[in-house]
C-alpha cells in the first residue's frame, strides 16, 4: 500500500544537484529541498522522477517512477528531459485553470542547475527551448576555468547584488551572471511573446531582478513537483483497478 492510497501523498524529483520532496498533508502541500538523502525514502517508497543519480531503493519500484511517457505534453520528443516535461506541462495546465490568455503560448523558465527555457506552444505543444548553464553552475565554471577568480560561498546572498557595477570579485561575478541569465530570458520572451512562468530554486531571484512586463509573469516554484503529484494519483488509482 502506497502513501498515496492512503491519501499522504508523497512525491520525489532527483534532479541533478538536489532532491526535491512534496507531501501532501489534506489540502496542503509541503515541500523541502536538499542534498541526495536515500535514506529517507524509507519502507513506503513515493511517487517519483528523476534526471539525476537514481538510488537502488528506488530501482525496485519503477512501477511508482513518473517517465516522460506518463507526462500529457503533447509532441514531447524521446530525449526530453522529464524535469522539463513535468513543469511545462503543469504550467499548460495551471494556465488553462486560471482562464490566462494562452493565444501566444508560454515560456517556462527553470531555474535550476540548468537555466531551461522550454516553449509551449499555443495549441499545447512542446515548441523547443534553450539549456544555459544555471546561476551557481556558471559561478563555479568561472572559478575552475581561471586562476583569478575566487571560488564562491555555498551558501550565497542577494547583499552581493545590490550594486550594478561591484567592486569586489564574487560580487561581480554572482551580478554577471545574474545579468547573463535576465538577458537570456528577456532575449527568448521577445521571440515568445507569450506567458512567462517561472520555477525553480533561483525563481525568487530572478523574479526581484526581472524588469520585463510583469503582468506576463507567473512565478510558480513547485510547478513539477505539483505535476508529480497529480499524475502519481492517476497512476496509482489506474493501478489499483
Amino acid at each position: 500500500m502506497t502513501g498515496l492510497e492512503r491519501g499522504g501523498a508523497r512525491a520525489l524529483l532527483i534532479g541533478n544537484s538536489r532532491w526535491h520532496w512534496a507531501q501532501c498533508d489534506g489540502h496542503a502541500v509541503h515541500v523541502d529541498h536538499g542534498s541526495p538523502d536515500p535514506g529517507r525514502i524509507g519502507a513506503d517508497p513515493p511517487i517519483w522522477a528523476a534526471v539525476g543519480p537514481v538510488p537502488k531503493q528506488l530501482m525496485a519500484h519503477q512501477d511508482l517512477r513518473i517517465s516522460l511517457g506518463d507526462v500529457p505534453l503533447r509532441q514531447a520528443p524521446p530525449w526530453l528531459g522529464v524535469d522539463r516535461a513535468l513543469g511545462a506541462w503543469m504550467a499548460w495546465r495551471c494556465s488553462q485553470e486560471r482562464q490566462l490568455d494562452c493565444s501566444r503560448g508560454l515560456l517556462l523558465v527553470d531555474a535550476g542547475t540548468v537555466l531551461s527555457l522550454t516553449r509551449v506552444t499555443a495549441d499545447g505543444c512542446f515548441g523547443g527551448g534553450q539549456l544555459i548553464p544555471g546561476y551557481r553552475l556558471q559561478l563555479r565554471a568561472m572559478a575552475a576555468g581561471t586562476l583569478g577568480l575566487p571560488s564562491t560561498p555555498k551558501e550565497l546572498t542577494n547583499d552581493a547584488l545590490q550594486e550594478v557595477f561591484p567592486q569586489q570579485t564574487v560580487a561581480a561575478m554572482q551580478r554577471g551572471v545574474l545579468e547573463a541569465m535576465l538577458a537570456s530570458i528577456a532575449a527568448a520572451q521577445q521571440h515568445a511573446q507569450g506567458l512567462l512562468w517561472i520555477c525553480g530554486g533561483d525563481a525568487a531571484l530572478l523574479k526581484k531582478h526581472w524588469a520585463g512586463a510583469t503582468e506576463l509573469l507567473q512565478p510558480e516554484v513547485e510547478l513539477q513537483l505539483q505535476a508529480l503529484l497529480s499524475l502519481g494519483a492517476g497512476l496509482s488509482s489506474g493501478r489499483d483497478r
